[in-house]
């Protein structure tokens, strides 16, 4: 298997994300505006919303800066994805580990993931060893190349990566390898939130960003 090749400074990471038809800010905006759920919670919130909320609110602020852009919601068999359809690229959002956004370290994701992954890694790793075997570009039902927005809170900061997974342990609910890293690096979360209006979004009109020293 190939080294992982990692993109950290930041003309490189704005350079790789924009062959992806993505900024470093709309990545920041949304898993910010998730963020603002999460101070909202209370003890009265189900615990399974307390453990998920950002990853799940961070799905759908990416969907709600995306799609304007022409990226489309997917969520077959409950895999929660926004997808580029013209690029064949998709994003999945997960919780990572302490590794989450640190160049020198090998992340992998925090809560055990299902079947779906599994074949979103798998797809992957087929790609990149046999890409002959990948059907004509124009083919509606080619293999969609997954890459994974990890957010890891850490303290007073949030680290974020997007990352592409290409392997996982033996019991197929941890990802071990990735092809590609694109490490944002830590977000510091002092101060008071400013709001930013969400474009085409008529359900929620509002993500959190830092506000300027």
């Amino acid at each position: 298997m190939h080294a992982t090749i990692v993109f950290y400074e930041p003309a490189d990471v704005d350079t790789r994300l924009a062959s992806l038809e993505l900024d470093r800010q709309v990545l920041i905006d949304a898993v910010l505006q998730a963020l603002m759920y999460r101070a909202r919670l209370t003890a009265h919130h189900p615990r399974l919303y307390r453990h998920s909320v950002l990853t799940n609110e961070t799905v759908a602020a990416l969907r709600d800066l995306l799609v304007p852009r022409g990226w489309e919601k997917q969520d077959e068999g409950n895999y929660e994805l926004v997808v580029h359809p013209a690029l064949g690229v998709a994003i999945a959002v997960a919780s990572g580990d302490d590794a989450t956004g640190l160049k020198d370290f090998t992340p992998s994701n925090k809560s055990e993931k299902g079947p779906r992954t599994v074949k979103a890694v798998d797809d992957n790793r087929t790609a990149d060893l046999f890409p002959e075997t990948l059907p004509p570009v124009q083919d509606e039902e080619r293999v969609l190349d997954t890459w994974i927005l990890l957010h890891h809170l850490d303290g007073d900061e949030i680290r974020l990566e997007l990352s592409r997974p290409n392997g996982y342990d033996s019991t197929q609910h941890f990802v071990t390898s990735w092809s590609e890293r694109i490490v944002l690096g830590p977000i510091d979360l002092d101060g008071e939130p400013t709001v930013l209006p969400i474009p085409q979004s008529p359900d929620i009109d509002v993500v959190v960003s830092r506000k300027s020293a």
